[in-house]
């Protein structure tokens, strides 16, 4: 549906980005039928609360700033991006937001003596199409333990069969597109993922037993993020837990939270 001033917003972020040399555009205004920007354009697909109109400036930045570092966190996710600006356009706001200033201390690259970053990347690509879609209509929880495979083994047992069993890397290995749908089919089962630091995992519907009883974590978080933050206590490794309830993202490194990514917020690339 065209509106006059979204149209204005986003001619005047596509601007702004020129300008200041933006990678992208993050947009919450909807997209405008015709309306060709030289920016790439990345748009928020679930609508966001509405900006109130008589708050002050100073909420008005804050609000949107929340916001934009949401969709920013997740934009990193996707593009595998760690610098440079782009430029954010709601309603009543344009704001241009550097990249590295994400409030997170979590980068892949930063873990890369654990884990090999494209794979860590491809396990929160996939974390957050489980998180976004569920499977069959319904929610989905699980867990993947990425990092030395002979510890995380050393540190869990099989609670069933292991559907990866036998098969060959080329199957197995998560940075491999083709692969994803198996992974989000075997989401469904009990347990968590483990997968050695180059990618290639090693089973699904593993439990843990790492002892989490020196781990501290916020109240209400269950036991599949009681066990992972033990695991990546002891063993050297990326833990990423997709929340059934709420579908939020943490990312466990040395038992604690490194990230956390809201999911209510999605991005069409």
């Amino acid at each position: 549906m065209i509106n006059k001033k979204n149209r204005i917003m986003l001619q005047s972020a596509d601007k702004l980005a020129k300008e200041v040399n933006a990678l992208a555009i993050i947009s919450f205004v909807p997209k405008q039928p015709n309306l060709k920007l030289e920016t790439p354009a990345i748009h928020v697909c679930d609508i966001q609360p509405e900006i109130l109109r008589d708050e002050s400036m100073i909420s008005l930045v804050d609000y949107c700033s929340n916001q934009v570092m949401d969709a920013v966190l997740q934009y990193r996710i996707l593009t595998k991006t760690d610098s440079g600006n782009v430029v954010a356009v709601f309603p009543n706001a344009l704001l241009i937001y550097d990249i590295e200033n994400t409030d997170t201390e979590f980068s892949a690259k930063d873990f890369a003596d654990i884990a090999d970053p494209d794979a860590t990347h491809a396990i929160l690509s996939i974390a957050l199409e489980v998180a976004h879609d569920g499977r069959e209509g319904r929610a989905v929880g699980t867990a993947f333990i990425i990092g030395d495979i002979d510890e995380l083994k050393r540190w869990s047992h099989q609670g069933v069969i292991n559907p990866y069993e036998g098969h060959p890397e080329s199957v197995r290995d998560i940075k491999m597109k083709e692969n994803w749908e198996s992974v989000k089919e075997f989401a469904q089962l009990d347990g968590v993922f483990i997968i050695d630091k180059n990618g290639i995992i090693g089973a699904s519907g593993r439990y843990l037993d790492a002892d989490g009883r020196d781990v501290c974590l916020q109240s209400g978080l269950g036991g599949r993020h009681l066990a992972t933050a033990a695991i990546t206590k002891v063993t050297p490794s990326i833990g990423i837990v997709v929340s059934e309830s709420g579908g939020v993202i943490r990312v466990f490194v040395s038992g604690k939270v490194v990230a956390q990514i809201r999911t209510d917020l999605r991005l069409s690339m």
